[in-house]
């Protein structure tokens, strides 16, 4: 399924956030995951790190707020799902006690997927793209597909289109030079 989804950023995670598996247009819209460590491709350890770790290897999402809320809401419905899995419980143990806000909004008490959201991803050669992230799941299977899709014919459609065109790898034309190749006139 991954290999025919493979126009769009896919990202496969596990029950407990962690990514497991990419598209190639999802490495360049996100960044290439194959060089993390297996903690370091954690979401939720990104998204409540603390200091200059936080989200580094992640790009820049405008919506972290309702990002940190769904996460939790999740991991707490997989708690539920998985009340044995000792990495699951010691994920949730270690964010509880390195992050006050991942407390605070584990002690809410708030449960349910994550299941969409629009987001901004901040990408460092096309600037902002704006994408519908749905969280799509398999009934009795803790992997969760997040695939990033934009509207057609939108100028966030011309820039994921030139970073799968391009690999991500930056031109020596305007758009390493600071300006826009997608600005709006």
């Amino acid at each position: 399924m991954l290999a025919r989804l493979g126009e769009f950023p896919v990202g496969v995670f596990s029950a407990d956030w962690t990514l497991l598996s990419w598209t190639p247009a999802w490495s360049v819209l996100i960044g290439d995951p194959s060089a993390r460590t297996h903690d370091e491709r954690n979401l939720a350890r990104a998204v409540f790190a603390t200091g200059p770790s936080r989200l580094a290897s992640w790009p820049v999402l405008r919506d972290a707020d309702s990002l940190k809320i769904a996460l939790v809401a999740d991991l707490r419905t997989a708690l539920i799902e998985y009340p044995d899995d000792h990495g699951l419980i010691d994920l949730v143990e270690e964010l509880r006690s390195t992050s006050a806000e991942f407390a605070r909004l584990w002690d809410e008490g708030s449960v349910g997927p994550h299941v969409s959201a629009r987001k901004t991803v901040v990408h460092p050669q096309v600037g902002e793209v704006i994408c519908d992230c749905d969280v799509l799941t398999v009934p009795d299977c803790d992997i969760r597909l997040v695939v990033y899709t934009v509207a057609a014919g939108s100028t966030d459609a011309e820039k994921l289109e030139f970073l799968r065109v391009t690999g991500g790898v930056r031109t020596d034309g305007p758009a390493s030079s600071g300006s826009s190749l997608f600005s709006t006139p």
